[in-house]
């Protein structure tokens, strides 16, 4: 597998946290995979054999050229044959400042956003294609709120066991309501389930690192969970699976379309 990441320009500082491709061999058999929430919307295009997504509720769909919005929710997805990918990977504001009419469930680019980038320029450099076809919907000021979003992203992201939401509001000097309009208004998530997403990566990230050694309620206390049921539920809530069953079956390709460091 190659995967790489792609800087963005400038202007797209504080939008878009990073591109990123992906081209990879046709696997042995059908490789299936778990998408957990990462807060960060992110928008993918298919430049070689589409393979499918499966959402809660929702009958399995084709896994091409697909915006993917800010979600609680995970997504698993199958591959068969050689894939090439190509994304986008927004900051947690990035994709609703951009695209403030974007629908709030996983659709079509073109439904969700307008025309596709051209693929014959993604397949061959990336990066000024995606400026450029992101520099078109740049809008002319950024929405009231993002820097109070910022300041509590970095704190939370910096440390998602630290505290409570009315400890993070005191922090920033704000009024909890003011925060929980922000993050409702430019995420589509409510602080506190901001919080909960990053929680709850930072023990997944934990278990996939795990090289054998580490007890799972070790690693639930680490990422601030009260304790190892507590961290139990959350497994169930967020992908539907035990966290022994995620540490055996998240697969390379989930790894790094989920990661937002």
């Amino acid at each position: 597998m190659d995967y790489r990441r792609h800087r963005p320009s400038a202007e797209l500082d504080g939008l878009v946290e990073h591109y990123w491709s992906i081209v990879s061999p046709a696997p042995p058999g059908p490789l299936r995979a778990v998408l957990v929430p990462s807060g960060r919307a992110t928008i993918q295009f298919c430049l070689g054999r589409p393979g499918r997504r499966y959402e809660s509720g929702r009958p399995a769909r084709t896994n091409a050229d697909v915006y993917l919005p800010v979600s609680t929710e995970p997504i698993v997805i199958e591959q068969e044959g050689p894939s090439h990918y190509v994304g986008i990977q927004f900051t947690p504001w990035g994709a609703r400042a951009l695209f403030p009419d974007a629908p709030a469930h996983p659709e079509q680019v073109e439904t969700a956003v307008g025309p596709l980038p051209d693929p014959a320029a993604l397949a061959t450099d990336p990066t000024p294609e995606l400026d450029r076809w992101l520099g078109t919907h740049l809008p002319g000021t950024l929405p009231t709120g993002v820097d109070l979003l910022k300041a509590a992203v970095d704190v939370v992201d910096a440390d998602p066991s630290a505290g409570e939401v009315a400890d993070l509001a005191d922090r920033l000097h704000a009024a909890p309501s003011t925060l929980y309009r922000a993050f409702r208004r430019g995420v589509g998530l409510s602080p506190k389930q901001y919080v909960q997403i990053m929680r709850y990566r930072a023990f997944t990230d934990a278990l996939i690192a795990e090289a054998g050694g580490a007890p799972t309620a070790l690693l639930a206390g680490l990422a601030g969970y009260a304790d190892q049921a507590h961290a139990a539920r959350d497994f169930s809530r967020f992908t539907g699976m035990t966290a022994s069953r995620f540490r055996d079956t998240h697969d390379g390709i989930a790894a790094l379309m989920a990661r937002t460091d």
